[in-house]
């Protein structure tokens, strides 16, 4: 028996996973997209168009609720994962590629963080407020 590369190895309930589905999850890794995305990636390079949105959640929701990959799947991802062994996988090939986050997009995340975490004071000052005005010995553990 061949021991898994670094990168196919497998831990845990993993084990449980059929192959099929996880050379999906593995392409998908790979290209550093969804795997809705490797469908469509593998339905244009099988059928030579962009296939439509409807076509492909049909066989995408066969995948995901009872684990059938259809063969043009299949063989992409079979086709993406000899060539990440190969050294020779360029996402770029397929029309994947890695964009930078704008700046309005940091400037949402980080005002989102600060409204999180803004919410989070707010509440534990109330807690303890709370816990003050019923005369409470202790709110948040530990408690001696």
């Amino acid at each position: 028996m061949s021991t898994p590369d670094a990168e196919d190895r497998r831990y845990f309930d993993e084990h449980k996973i059929p192959n099929d589905v996880w050379s999906v999850l593995r392409a998908s890794s790979l290209l550093s997209v969804g795997e809705f995305k490797v469908f469509e990636l593998a339905y244009e390079e099988w059928f030579g168009e962009a296939g439509e949105e409807t076509t492909i959640e049909k066989y995408f929701t066969g995948y995901m609720f009872n684990d059938i990959v259809p063969p043009w799947v299949r063989h992409f991802c079979k086709k993406i994962l000899k060539q990440d062994q190969e050294g020779t996988l360029d996402p770029e090939e397929y029309g994947v590629v890695e964009q930078a986050a704008s700046r309005e997009q940091v400037n949402k995340g980080l005002e989102a963080i600060m409204w999180i975490v803004g919410a989070l004071i707010i509440m534990f000052v109330l807690g303890e407020s709370a816990a003050q005005v019923l005369k409470l010995q202790c709110m948040f553990p530990p408690c001696y």
